[in-house]
């Protein structure tokens, strides 16, 4: 049974942390939305930061219904599923619940609800440019409620089986950066690759979304990783500390692997290598010494760049690499906090651990391993059957149609478009082809080129909408 709790041991000072933290992981949810857009070309730009503030609103409401009770009730004896005592948020007030308690339960609730917002727009990465809104959204409020909410009740509350076996997750390694990781890869083998995948060699359309979306990650990050951490025994500095280190190691390696090939320094390598850093270190963040984060920001750097290459030699499209940075960096994440967690950093509020490999504990690593096998199995045999199923269903079915793909989801799905000049393309596209005369001088007005180099221009394919580099106007 967990452990009582009262009011009295309520401090203002955490609770406004946990607040503050809050608001941190939700500022993830519209970086992760701008990190994504700028990974895809500009017709589908906008259709995926609207699927991550929608997966918001839609696990918002999931998590008020049931989705707290099932993933976190600490009443349920059930080892595998919590009881629906909080359901609509039912007896959830001031207080604690026993993960948290020093806060007022309703403050931990919130605190929870962001995380479990944030992975499945993590996993609908795996799916981007090919995939229907109004199926993704019934998608989302299922795979939430059969995927997170059970994996998460085992990893953190009181009476799950992996937190009963000692399992070492502190922010997320399980039930949010493995599950989404493998939900991706799941899309993958339901709805196939995008049209044109490994014929056009496709880049990302704007590496300042890119830039824009990292740094809110980053700066969300140190909400979701310290957000739960204790302020007075020093674990939230700590938290705060690995994950910088790791996200910095990781960004740093990432560039040099990237450097070795291409002998140029890339702002999209350094932000891929920087968010594989901090998701391999949150199982970890506040259990471990800070130096730790060194190796594991390093060897997340370098085992999800190798991922990612390796997804490509075997042709699966992991649109926007999101089962290489997030699937294996979960795994990695928290196999390494296996052996980097620290008994002396953990005690620092008085819990009771034996730690990891590195105080002798050599038993922590199979149960770490058996965390991990549980939530990627779970996560990608739940999601593909799910999928399968709302497939077979007309109303449901996933993937747009082949026309609708090739105009971009913002128009076909959203009907808007991210950028102005998008519209334009769109509707030169629809005009008949004896009023097309006008494509040339409309691209020649909306290509960049630097004069002081002789390089080609980079346009907007009226055929297809596909980003491409075409040779400058005066030398064609």
């Amino acid at each position: 049974m967990a452990a009582p709790t009262s009011i009295e041991d309520i401090d203002m000072g955490t609770t406004a942390w946990m607040i503050a933290s809050t608001a941190l992981v939700f500022l993830m949810i519209p970086g992760l939305g701008y990190f994504y857009s700028g990974m895809v070309r500009s017709k589908n730009a906008l259709s995926l930061v609207f699927m991550c503030m929608m997966a918001l609103a839609v696990v918002t409401l999931q998590w008020v219904v049931w989705g707290y009770s099932l993933a976190l009730s600490e009443t349920s004896k059930n080892p595998f599923i919590g009881d629906l005592k909080h359901w609509l948020f039912l007896d959830v007030s001031y207080k604690p619940h026993p993960n948290a308690p020093m806060v007022p339960g309703i403050v931990f609730a919130i605190y929870q609800s962001m995380f479990a917002a944030l992975t499945p727009g993590l996993a609908i990465g795996g799916a981007a440019e090919r995939i229907r809104v109004m199926p993704t959204i019934v998608y989302t409020f299922i795979w939430t409620t059969l995927v997170y909410d059970p994996i998460a009740y085992w990893v953190w509350a009181p009476n799950g089986w992996l937190f009963k076996l000692g399992v070492l997750d502190f922010a997320g390694g399980c039930a949010v950066e493995t599950a989404s990781g493998f939900g991706a890869l799941a899309f993958y083998f339901v709805l196939g690759k995008r049209r044109g995948f490994g014929e056009e060699k496709w880049q990302p359309h704007n590496y300042l979304n890119i830039l824009l979306g990292t740094a809110f990650l980053f700066f969300g990050w140190f909400g979701f990783n310290a957000g739960g951490a204790s302020l007075t025994s020093g674990r939230a500095g700590i938290a705060f500390m690995t994950t910088i280190a790791a996200g910095a190691t990781a960004g740093l390696v990432w560039v040099a692997l990237a450097f070795r090939l291409e002998h140029k320094f890339s702002s999209f390598h350094f932000c891929s290598g920087a968010v594989a850093g901090m998701v391999c270190v949150t199982p970890a963040a506040s259990i471990v010494s800070t130096w730790a984060a060194l190796p594991m920001g390093a060897l997340a750097g370098i085992c999800c760049y190798y991922a990612i290459d390796l997804n490509l030699r075997l042709g699966i499209d992991d649109c926007i690499d999101v089962f290489a940075v997030h699937g294996i960096g979960g795994i990695l994440g928290v196999f390494l906090t296996g052996i980097f967690a620290n008994k002396h950093v953990i005690g620092l509020d008085g819990t009771v651990s034996a730690g990891g490999l590195i105080n002798g504990n050599g038993r922590q690593l199979y149960i770490q391993l058996a965390a991990l096998a549980a939530s990627a199995g779970w996560s990608f045999t739940v999601s593909f059957i799910v999928l399968k199923v709302m497939n077979y269903i007309p109303l449901f079915r996933f993937r747009v149609h082949p026309e609708a793909e090739e105009h971009g989801l913002d128009f076909t799905e959203l009907g808007e478009a991210g950028y102005s000049f998008m519209r334009e393309i769109v509707e030169i596209n629809a005009s008949p082809p004896s009023t097309r005369s006008s494509v040339r001088s409309f691209h020649e007005t909306i290509s960049i080129k630097d004069p002081k180099k002789d390089m080609p221009m980079i346009k907007e394919s009226v055929s297809s909408g596909l980003l491409t580099a075409t040779p400058s106007a005066h030398g064609e």
